[in-house]
């Protein structure tokens, strides 16, 4: 005969109740529940872009980069900068045509 060894079947197990349970809507309506957290988390998740888009994107940021530098060519300072550089150009074909 064989003796079996006694099995304590309860260990780590806990009862609950249902009614102490939160309900999955409830759990969602928390904001700091692991539920709530992993659903918002999907929604923001960034989604790939298609390749048409990508290249759609790119297109436009080369023509904001273009339209970027042919704007940034001005200022007060920049323009008496030119204009200093103008008249001293004046200046030297008036005395090397004297």
């Amino acid at each position: 005969m064989t003796r079996k060894k006694k099995q304590r079947s309860f260990v780590g197990q806990f009862l609950t109740l249902e009614s102490d349970k939160p309900t999955k809507e409830e759990l969602l309506l928390d904001p700091t529940s692991r539920e709530s957290l992993k659903k918002k988390a999907l929604e923001q998740k960034k989604k790939k872009k298609s390749v048409y888009q990508k290249e759609l994107d790119k297109k436009q940021e080369e023509k904001d980069q273009t339209a970027k530098v042919q704007s940034s060519k001005g200022g007060r300072l920049a323009d008496k900068i030119r204009a200093n550089a103008k008249a001293k150009e004046n200046e030297n074909e008036n005395k090397q045509a004297d």
